[in-house]
């Protein structure tokens, strides 16, 4: 997809209400800035979708973040405050802005002391993630690209699960275009590879094992220098035995890593829930 190119919108007020001080970060579905309500002065983080009004997949994609994040009002998905769109027509969503360190930062910083994560850890980071994502599956929304990157942990310590921009509606026509993935590599889910017209929400199940993976063993499950012996292993070697690169873990701990990231969506923990259900029984 093409989109336009735009410079740093920092200054501008959208709305005539929110004012964008600064950049946050960028990427391919738009970029966050931190912003400034004007009328009651708090801070927001507003997500900016440049225009692209000849993609009518990108209209769709963004339309579908800002619906999702909408649905999911009262779970652990970044909180969405308004909509409003800028004076050259690029639509942006308002949520509430995010004090603290995603979970890819969170890792890394305890492998840096040498503190490696236990499963009683992950417990409170994985319970209001499994607890949004069941809200979404029963209302037929796939995360579809779950990552420590999209896991953030405020300041609080509450949690908040992001990025919706990749998100599949099983119930409405698809928008990725045939041949196209959509996600992380190291977490995506074997299936998705292939026909993504039948995906469930078992492929949600799958990342969050990988991201339960890397948390403990200090690095995705798998790993590889190209995308195509990425895909190779995914989707046909053996799953990688956790106990090996964590002795101090329960043994039965590899029996459930065959569970979580088994190659065939039937074998797999069929949905979240269940997931955490039999991860919790090692605390």
């Amino acid at each position: 997809m093409q989109h336009l190119v735009q410079a740093n919108r920092s200054g501008q007020v959208i709305g005539s209400r929110y004012r964008l001080v600064s950049e946050l970060g960028s990427g391919g579905q738009g970029t966050v800035y931190r912003g400034l309500d004007l009328r009651d002065g708090d801070e927001v983080a507003i997500k900016v979708m440049e225009p692209a009004p000849h993609d009518i997949e990108w209209r769709e994609r963004t339309y579908r973040e800002a619906h999702a994040l909408t649905v999911l009002t009262g779970t652990s998905a970044v909180r969405v405050l308004h909509q409003a769109w800028t004076d050259d027509g690029a639509f942006c969503i308002v949520m509430e802005l995010l004090k603290g360190v995603d979970l890819e930062k969170f890792l890394r910083n305890r492998q840096a002391l040498g503190t490696a994560p236990t499963p009683r850890d992950l417990i409170p980071i994985l319970t209001p993630i499994v607890e949004t994502l069941e809200v979404a599956h029963a209302a037929g929304i796939l995360h579809r690209d779950l990552k420590p990157g999209n896991v953030f942990i405020l300041d609080t310590g509450e949690v908040r699960l992001l990025d919706f921009g990749f998100a599949k509606f099983t119930r409405m026509r698809p928008v990725t275009q045939a041949g196209m993935v959509a996600g992380s590599p190291s977490y995506i889910a074997p299936e998705i590879w292939g026909n993504v017209s039948q995906l469930d929400q078992r492929i949600d199940v799958y990342s969050l094992g990988a991201i339960v993976f890397r948390a403990l063993a200090g690095r995705p499950p798998f790993m590889a220098d190209d995308l195509s012996e990425v895909l190779t292993l995914v989707t046909s070697a053996l799953r990688p035995s956790l106990l090996k690169l964590r002795p101090d873990l329960p043994p039965k701990i590899d029996a459930w890593v065959e569970h979580a990231l088994a190659i065939s969506p039937d074998e797999r923990f069929s949905s979240a829930r269940a997931l955490y259900n039999a991860f919790s029984s090692f605390v």
